[in-house]
């Protein structure tokens, strides 16, 4: 395991908007889990910075591959 959280898992969910958003489950090295929203349209680019192609792949990775690029800021 990384020194920082790494995503536990990756999932489509409800927007309050209406729109689709992914939900992004972290966990810490300590055990500690949280949950973080991101638009549907941003994770494009975090997959692509992971190198995977569908949210499930996304599992074991760190969380900055969800700001590598400016996703989350």
């Amino acid at each position: 395991m990384t020194d920082g959280p790494v995503i536990a898992r990756a999932v489509l969910g409800p927007g309050h908007d209406g729109q689709a958003e992914v939900v992004v489950e972290l966990v810490y090295p300590n055990g500690g889990r949280s949950h973080l929203s991101m638009a549907r349209t941003a994770i494009d680019g975090a997959l692509d910075a992971a190198g995977v192609h569908h949210l499930d792949d996304l599992a074991g990775r760190p969380w900055t591959v969800l700001i590598s690029n400016g996703w989350l800021s």
